[in-house]
């Protein structure tokens, strides 16, 4: 059906024939094209699954749309639940999670029910105040990935209250394992240095973002092996390694890039100073500084070796991460790529994963991975994460059609199985009708 056909309001026989309705449904609502979902939602077999966790982490329609008024207006007269909580085994999300404030209130005035979590969050702390006088315990409550509202809290005022009202401080959510103070770091600093002045537990990434000399001091004083940590690294116990700061600050970056990222270059200083060969090494190599690479491998030339065969696979897991420039640099320096990474991927998986043409090819030409290798956490083939990464990592400059062209060229099995599991190339696609097209034009089955 092209996206300038008016849907009949009838449903269709043909069962495939209604799932690429639903998926057409959920990639305009993706897009917020009111006009599109409006059409859609004519048809009753799509209508009947507005509120079906179509979405990501099992979100539904208004979630995706929780900052869309126009959308919204069209999903609720379809019968969307404007209270709907999202299908997340750690703590469900309610559409007001992802709301701005004026698409709060429009919310609030169609049906949603205000939690402590969204007050704290969108700053409203009258309504907090009176949310909390009604029944105490919701400061302790659990949401969204099984944060509480002290996770959230938007101003000082507002972790003021929290506090006030009996919140722990160093209470851990349920799917990242962080704190409060850690939640706050990347955009709310002041709420970070509030929760710390109440005790909260410093990490030196806290020290690095805010800028913190003497925190560096002194948390290096007591842990030296601090400064060797990595934003989703397993090793330093007081981040853990699904921490919230993969995605806020991001993943795999040193406290010393981050130092430097917010511009406190005399903490990046001081961490270097405190820092062995091998994490100076690993610093430059990720910063792309190569002529401080070739500096410190004069100094002690088996680093290199040492940092490429570590076990968390560091040119797999710069590719998986996003940062590719490093990871060209690693491959110029004889980096193995067969090292595992993230869930046990190679460098070829990571690579596919993220839908990046030039590095398949230059690992392709480099050799040293199977082209039909399978991860040991998915069972999965470097096809199987290109088929798969086109629809859950969709990166921004991704071509997953080229990639899946490329390793056929070069004598990939198009026709295995995608995963472990037995699913196929083109289930393991659902979502990407470009690359699925891909798929079955070079025989997959």
């Amino acid at each position: 059906m092209s996206a300038d056909e008016t849907p009949r309001p009838h449903r269709p026989t043909d069962d495939a024939a209604a799932t690429r309705d639903v998926a057409a449904f959920r990639d305009a609502v993706v897009a917020g094209d009111v006009a599109r979902a409006r059409q859609l939602l004519t048809w009753p077999h799509v209508r009947d699954r507005v509120d079906d966790p179509l979405f990501a982490f099992g979100r539904s329609a208004v979630h995706e749309a929780a900052t869309n008024v126009p959308l919204l207006e069209v999903l609720l007269a379809a019968g969307a639940n404007p209270d709907r909580p999202s299908v997340w085994a750690n703590g469900p999300f309610t559409p007001l999670d992802h709301a701005t404030e004026d698409t709060a209130r429009w919310l609030l005035a169609h049906g949603a029910t205000l939690t402590p979590h969204a007050a704290a969050r969108l700053g409203w702390i009258d309504d907090l105040r009176a949310l909390l006088d009604a029944d105490r315990t919701g400061v302790h409550a659990r949401g969204g990935d099984g944060v509480q509202p002290l996770h959230g809290a938007k101003t000082v005022a507002i972790a003021d209250l929290l506090l006030a009202a009996g919140a722990e401080v160093d209470t851990r959510c349920l799917d990242h394992q962080s704190t409060p103070a850690q939640y706050a770091l990347a955009d709310r600093p002041d709420v970070c240095r509030f929760l710390l002045d109440h005790d909260a537990t410093p990490d030196i990434f806290m020290a690095a973002r805010l800028g913190d000399l003497a925190l560096t001091d002194r948390l290096c004083e007591a842990d030296p092996a601090c400064v060797a940590a990595r934003i989703g690294d397993v090793g330093y116990a007081p981040v853990s390694p699904v921490s919230i700061y993969g995605w806020t600050l991001g993943f795999g970056l040193s406290p010393h890039q981050v130092a430097g990222r917010y511009g406190h270059h005399d903490v990046q200083d001081r961490l270097t100073s405190k820092s062995q060969a091998r994490v100076r090494f690993a610093n430059a190599v990720l910063a792309t500084d190569e002529p401080a690479v070739l500096a410190i491998l004069a100094e002690d030339p088996s680093v290199a070796a040492a940092y490429s065969a570590d076990p968390h696979g560091s040119l797999a897991r710069a590719i998986f991460h996003g940062h590719l420039e490093a990871a060209a640099l690693m491959i110029r320096l004889g980096f193995d790529p067969a090292v595992p990474g993230v869930d046990g991927g190679t460098a070829l998986h990571a690579a596919c994963w993220m839908g990046h043409v030039p590095l398949v090819e230059r690992l392709i030409a480099v050799g040293g991975v199977a082209l039909d290798a399978r991860d040991p956490v998915h069972g999965s083939t470097p096809l199987g994460w290109a088929a798969f990464g086109s629809v859950h990592r969709r990166a921004a400059d991704g071509d997953y059609a080229a990639v899946i062209e490329r390793l056929v060229a070069a004598g990939a099995d198009i026709r295995a199985a995608g995963n472990g599991q037995g699913r196929s190339l083109l289930a393991m696609a659902e979502g990407h009708p470009a690359v699925q097209q891909t798929l079955r034009r070079l025989g997959a089955a």
